[in-house]
């Protein structure tokens, strides 16, 4: 746990029981980086409160006020995340420097809607990120208040269902149009386009592993936190999924190909209920190109 991390958590178990506090509290969590420990000094500090019945705006307001933060947002009901959330700042560079402080992010989940995650994840095998993103906070959470219930949540996530792999897998794994690439770059070198294509594809190949190796999806922020948690990967898996943006397109977009077939390869011994030959055969598809029309089987009606 590095310094950024320590002074952030420390600010977390001085506001941690001022939500716990309210009776309809059930559990208050420390999560994000400060709580796996590598912070740094863009970090915000994340805080769960997970409540018996949802919150009132007033609730959500108190605990800033008796905190003496600075509001910087109160957002409403999100109905995708099932989930409130808000910002506000602790500290000031200077006391009449309002909103200068480190930012607090508070999310506020009922138990209710918690245990929906987990029943979605674990026992539907749906592959949502919303869901696994809030089931892999609560894993890798520190408990402010309720250990006990993060603990019965904690043990059962932790068996990842290989049913649930698959399922991700399933959803991310075909690349299709990858040929594209080479269209953006001829037409007025679009690498604006290019770019986009390449990042879609590494996105799509981090899913993929996360799934085969058994990991909830919690965001891209972290790159190499995430592929620290992949021991299944192709070979230097780190190098060259950062190296495709460090050379020319055509290069970058070999190198994309080869990791494509590479983590192939993967699922094809990992999860061989998955059909592997219909991924590289959409994959390799190339569009057939013409700057001169084609000879016709028929003759054209009109």
């Amino acid at each position: 746990m590095n310094a950024m991390s320590q002074w952030r958590l420390k600010i977390a178990e001085r506001i941690g029981p001022l939500y716990a506090a309210n009776p309809n509290v059930a559990a208050v969590i420390a999560g994000g980086s400060s709580a796996r420990g590598y912070a740094d000094r863009y970090s915000d500090i994340e805080i769960g409160v997970f409540w018996h019945r949802p919150p009132t705006d007033e609730e959500r307001t108190l605990v800033i006020e008796q905190a003496g933060g600075d509001l910087l947002g109160l957002d409403a009901y999100d109905a995708d995340a099932e989930c409130w959330g808000e910002n506000y700042t602790m500290g000031r560079r200077q006391p009449d420097e309002s909103k200068s402080g480190v930012t607090m992010d508070i999310v506020h989940y009922t138990t209710e809607s918690m245990q929906r995650a987990l029943d979605l994840v674990l026992n539907q095998h749906h592959p949502d990120e919303l869901k696994q993103t809030l089931i892999a906070g609560v894993m890798y959470g520190l408990p402010l208040s309720g250990a006990e219930l993060i603990e019965q949540w904690k043990a059962r996530a932790a068996a990842y269902p290989k049913e649930l792999a698959m399922a991700v897998v399933n959803r991310h794994a075909m690349v299709d149009y990858f040929w594209r690439w080479e269209m953006w770059l001829h037409r007025g070198d679009n690498r604006m386009l290019v770019y986009q294509s390449f990042s879609q594809v590494e996105q799509r190949l981090l899913h993929v592993l996360l799934g085969i190796n058994r990991v909830y999806y919690f965001g891209f922020k972290w790159l190499d936190v995430i592929l620290e948690q992949l021991p299944i990967a192709p070979p230097d898996f780190s190098n060259r999924l950062k190296r495709v943006f460090h050379v020319e397109p055509t290069e970058g977009a070999q190198l994309l190909t080869d990791l494509v077939e590479d983590t192939y390869d993967l699922i094809e011994t990992h999860l061989p209920e998955i059909d592997v030959d219909w991924l590289r055969t959409v994959f390799r598809h190339r569009r057939p190109l013409w700057e001169q029309a084609p000879p016709m089987t028929s003759p054209l009606r009109h």
